[in-house]
């Protein structure tokens, strides 16, 4: 049935009873026009895939939502690649002493493409990782953070 949300909170506990290819329709009212979009949910990797429990606790432990950088912060700072790090919660990133803002360029020295990418890295190290980056104001840093 129809479900009216007005908070982020509420629409993520009614999205979290489907499942990843689930298939809803959004009906959204912008300044008075209804407008119904049609959604095929996806998971936090962008695929239909079921995800492994394993793998989600790994995310949630790192304790940090993220977000693609753009052409101008790219050419800024000088990078061609990199994940930005919008919010940080108690996790293993903010334990290691990263702030918000700072831009994943590397993962154990191999280059961070986009959010999939950051996540396929993480998920194949083991014990732990080397995170290069740089803070918006041009500083570098880096990071060793323990997975397990």
């Amino acid at each position: 049935g129809n479900v009216e949300v007005n908070k982020t909170s509420e629409l993520l506990e009614h999205i979290g009873q489907f499942r990843p290819g689930d298939k809803v329709n959004l009906t959204v009212i912008r300044d008075g026009n209804e407008k119904i979009i049609p959604v095929i949910l996806k998971n936090y990797k962008g695929s239909t895939e079921l995800v492994d429990k394993k793998e989600i606790a790994q995310w949630n432990a790192l304790g940090a939502e993220f977000a693609e950088i753009t052409e101008k912060e790219k050419n800024t700072l000088g990078i061609e690649n990199g994940i930005k790090i919008k919010r940080l919660k108690s996790g293993k990133l903010a334990y290691a002493g990263i702030q918000p803002g700072f831009i994943i360029t590397k993962i154990c020295n191999e280059p961070v493409d986009d959010l999939n990418d950051l996540m396929n890295k993480i998920n194949k190290a083991r014990g732990g990782i080397l995170i290069e980056g740089i803070y918006p104001n041009g500083k570098r840093a880096y990071y060793g953070v323990g997975l397990k």
